[in-house]
């Protein structure tokens, strides 16, 4: 995961110097539900795969699931860069697949437009998946080595979400989140000579905890 880290404090550094006033950090574990998607791999000298796919995501499983982020808020509008820890293990394999997941995971980086209201909040986010396949297709089985730097990661593709929230004060530094959201991404990973091409829309739900660092009032 020290390759998800890097990137998120790379999608916030062009705002450290805005002189913002709300900074925040927030991490928050919750549940998540994948439906059923389309899902084609082409391996060479084989024929295609093609097929609904029908995907479990094991939310409280290690790697459990989670979202973490790190934002600012001014005069009730803000950014915030957000990476979602999101998994998916096929569950209906043809007899060509031995496994398929997703689980280190299905990462879904943002940069989300906030936008604080009276009773609750709502978001917009923009971003790319960064997905940690491991599969076995025909009993060739992906190298989990590869990709970034050697560690299995790979970028494949865009996201794109939209959330609501309620924000609860504990005090002037410390509050807790409540979100609801729904996610639409697309990956193009790679297979034992091949692609895997892997839509997921998902269904979040997620509570959890965060800090003010530099609270002036909005």
């Amino acid at each position: 995961m020290r390759i998800v880290y890097v990137l998120l404090i790379f999608l916030t550094f062009p705002f450290w110097s805005t002189g913002q006033n709300n900074w925040y950090a927030n991490f928050s574990p919750g549940v998540d539900f994948v439906p059923p998607m389309p899902l084609i791999i082409n391996q060479s000298g084989y024929e295609k795969i093609s097929f609904w796919a029908n995907y479990e995501s094991v939310p409280l499983k290690a790697p459990v699931y989670y979202s973490y982020r790190i934002g600012f808020i001014n005069e009730a509008k803000g950014w915030e860069a957000e990476m979602n820890h999101l998994k998916v293990y096929l569950k209906n394999k043809p007899e060509e697949i031995q496994r398929f997941s997703i689980s280190h995971g299905y990462n879904l980086l943002f940069v989300n437009r906030v936008i604080h209201q009276k009773k609750y909040g709502s978001k917009v986010g923009f971003g790319i998946v960064l997905a940690h396949p491991e599969n076995t297709i025909r009993n060739f089985s992906l190298d989990e080595n590869e990709g970034i730097l050697n560690w299995g990661y790979y970028v494949a593709g865009p996201a794109i979400q939209y959330g609501i929230f309620k924000e609860i004060a504990l005090n002037r530094t410390f509050f807790i989140i409540i979100e609801s959201k729904v996610s639409l991404a697309y990956a193009n990973i790679p297979v034992k000579n091949g692609r895997a091409h892997v839509p997921v829309l998902a269904f979040h739900l997620q509570l959890g905890p965060g800090i003010y660092f530099r609270k002036k009032g909005r």
